[in-house]
C-alpha cells in the first residue's frame, strides 16, 4: 500500500460512494481529505473535510 502525501488526489468509498479528495494532513493511521462541497451535500456532512484510514484509501494523483 502506497501511503498518500500532502496534495495528493485519494479515492475512497464512504456509504457506497466512491469519493475523491485532496490529502490536507497526515495523520499516524489516517490523512484527511478535503473533498468537494457536493460530496460533502451527499454525504450529509456539515464540513468538506474527512478523516480516511490509511488502508480505506486508494492514490489516484500524485502531487
Amino acid at each position: 500500500m502506497t501511503q498518500a502525501n500532502v496534495g495528493q488526489k485519494v479515492k475512497f468509498t464512504r456509504h457506497g460512494f466512491d469519493i475523491t479528495g485532496e490529502v490536507t494532513k497526515i495523520l499516524e493511521r489516517s490523512v484527511i481529505v478535503s473533498i468537494s462541497e457536493e460530496d460533502a451535500l451527499l454525504l450529509d456532512y456539515g464540513t468538506n473535510f474527512t478523516v480516511v484510514s490509511h488502508e480505506n484509501y486508494k492514490v489516484v494523483e500524485k502531487a
